[in-house]
This record gives C-alpha cells, structure tokens and sequence, in this order.
C-alpha cells in the first residue's frame, strides 16, 4: 500500500514514520511505502505527474491550501484513494464527510487510534485490489471497480471503458496484444473476451443475439458468427450459476 503523507510541520512526518515502521514490525505480512510531502502543491504536483496513492495521511491546518481543499483537488483526480486526516483542529471534521474522508484523527497521535486506522485502511485497499482492475490514463492511475465495467473495447492501440454511469475512461496506449493488455480483467468472476476487441462483462447482458450482446443502458457489442454459440453458452451458464463465471 503507497502511503502519502502531507504536512508542513517535520515533527509531524518523524513521528508518522516511525509509527509506520513500527506498524510494519508487528505487521510484516503487509507491504507499506511512505512518501511524504511539505505542502498540498507539492503534493498534487507530484500526482498530477506520477499518478496517485493508496492512502493519503492529511494535516487540515496548511497555509496555501487546508487539507479539506487539497481533498477536494485529490478527489478530482483519485476517487479511490483513502483520506486520512490528522490534524490538531476538530473544527474540519464535519467537512471531511464532503470528501468521503475515512477517518479523522487528532493530534498528538495516539498509536493504538492510528493502526486501528492503518488496519482498517488496509483491508479496504485490499478489497479494492481484488474487485477493480488499475487503468493507466493520460492524468493518473484509475482504479476502476469491475462491478462497474459493461464492456472494454480496443480502440486502435489505446482501451475504452464503458462504466455503468455511462462514463468512458480512455486508457494510454498499450504495446503487444489486446488479449495480453485485458489480461488482468479477464481474471475476473464474468468476464469474457468476445471477438478481438471486446471484453464484456457478462452481469450487465441482458440478451443475446445471433449478432450482438444487448447490455444495460441499451448498448450493443458484436458477436462473431463464430463464437455465438459459445458465447451464449457462458451467458447462460454464467446466470445458471448464480452469476459466477465457470472457464472454458
């Protein structure tokens, strides 16, 4: 888990590095990596340039910019990542509901209140990693839920998302084969590679025809003549099962 950590006062990031360190000690199991930033600009700087972090540990009082504007200016870039605030102020933590904060804690630091965070922020990166599939975009890293994926398609040497909201997220361009750049997504319960260009999760068909997938919002993949039967078989066995997916 990438860790961020944004305060102005180096007292602050000593003692959180040693925290993590010893958090690391008694969980060895789990990988942890801290970076830490001096100001919001430094840190949105470097996301805008590298991409972003499983968790961000975030000061409130910041001159520039607090630490609600620089959760504000996060969430415009990473909607997955995890706000942690830890602040000396109590006076912003009905704000950091606006920027689905996870937790608000107040300095000085209590250890125990601090891994219990850490080990709740780590079961939620873990459940993120197991269910969503990280898309490389021109901005950032995406760490797009699969529930929420209709179909990906191949768009020259680039791949579309189709989401659920209707929403497209273009990723960068990617070298060798479709079916080797959609290989992490095809490790997921329910999808299927149709044809050359398509990757189609199968919980959001509704029909299939001789000639295309019908999928939610009324949008149509195409099926090669070839693979229909196929195709409909794994549909049906695919909703048979409960809408878990059996392999070939």
């Amino acid at each position: 888990m990438q860790i961020a950590l944004c305060d102005d006062q180096e007292t602050c990031h000593e003692k959180i590095k040693e925290l993590i360190t010893q958090y690391k000690q008694i969980n060895s199991d789990r990988t942890l990596s801290l970076s830490s930033f001096s100001s919001g600009k430094e840190l949105i700087n470097h996301v805008d340039e590298y991409g972003g972090f499983d968790l961000y540990i975030l000061d409130c009082i910041m001159p520039e910019m607090n630490g609600i504007e620089l959760g504000t200016a996060l969430r415009m870039r990473d909607d997955t990542g995890i706000l942690l605030y830890l602040t000396t102020s109590p006076d912003f933590a009905l704000d950091s509901y606006r920027v689905d904060a996870f937790d608000y804690l107040l300095k000085p630091v209590d250890r125990d209140l601090f891994f219990k965070s850490l080990d709740k922020a780590y079961l939620s990166f873990s459940k993120i990693m197991q269910e969503a599939v990280a898309v490389k975009t021109v901005d950032s890293i995406r760490m797009i839920p699969v529930a929420d994926i209709r179909y990906a398609e191949r768009m020259e040497k680039h791949i579309d998302y189709c989401l659920t909201d209707n929403t497209v997220i273009h990723s960068t361009s990617f070298n060798g084969s479709f079916r080797h750049a959609v290989d992490e997504l095809l490790t997921h319960k329910g999808m299927l590679l149709v044809g050359s260009s398509f990757v189609v999760n199968l919980s959001h068909v509704t029909e299939v025809t001789k000639s295309d997938l019908v999928l939610t919002g009324n949008l149509h993949v195409p099926v090669p003549r070839r693979m229909y039967e196929a195709v409909k078989k794994k549909w049906v066995d695919f909703w048979l099962n409960g809408g878990r997916y059996h392999a070939f």
